[in-house]
């Protein structure tokens, strides 16, 4: 059969369209084909993300807000910095956490006693560098809560001379005793008996 029409007249454009729709075979469903079984690839595990570990000390504490310094900074053994008037709770917590790290009582009585090998000669103490202490000094000044006291109450404390500061090595080693205390907690008296016992 043979249709003609005006392709520029809109309306018998239409009726084609209506005339082609209604006699235009339905689509016939394709037969259905037996699916052969693909065999499934391993899908590649997408990596989970690790979970940061929290930084721990020497000791394996985490920074605890209620008894470690805000912000976060560590002594120079690699444990927390004490937070001021917390020196008790912080003294309780690290033996707390190192308690587990002692061999038990019980294990060690049916052990064997070693015979005590004789004792090395002690060897005294590196001197303290004064430049290196003087920096770390500094730098506590300047920090408003890096020292319980001002520079010349402690220097009245621990009996240093400003002149001699320099070359006298007790002076040098009982500042920097002073400061190691700071650092663990303590408050001007404990640090002096700290710095004087050193």
């Amino acid at each position: 059969m043979q249709i003609t029409f005006d392709p520029h007249n809109v309306q018998e454009c239409a009726t084609i369209a209506i005339l082609l729709c209604t006699t235009a075979p339905a689509p016939q469903p394709e037969t259905a084909q037996p699916e052969t079984a693909q065999p499934e690839t391993a899908q590649p595990e997408t990596a989970q993300p690790e979970t940061a570990q929290p930084e721990t000390d020497c000791h394996g504490m985490v920074h605890d807000d209620t008894i470690h310094s805000i912000p976060a900074s560590k002594n120079a053994d690699g444990s927390w910095r004490a937070k001021r008037g917390q020196k008790e709770a912080y003294d309780a917590a690290i033996a707390a956490a190192t308690q587990g790290s002692a061999p038990p009582q019980a294990a060690l009585q049916g052990m064997p006693m070693p015979n005590p090998a004789s004792a090395a000669p002690a060897t005294p103490p590196a001197p303290i560098d004064y430049k290196t202490m003087a920096e770390r000094f500094m730098g506590k000044m300047a920090d408003p809560d890096g020292l319980p006291a001002e520079y010349d109450a402690i220097y009245a404390a621990l009996s240093i001379g400003y002149d001699d500061l320099e070359t006298n090595q007790t002076s040098i080693a009982r500042l920097s005793a002073y400061m190691d205390a700071v650092d663990n907690g303590d408050d001007h008296d404990g640090c002096v008996r700290h710095a004087m016992s050193a």
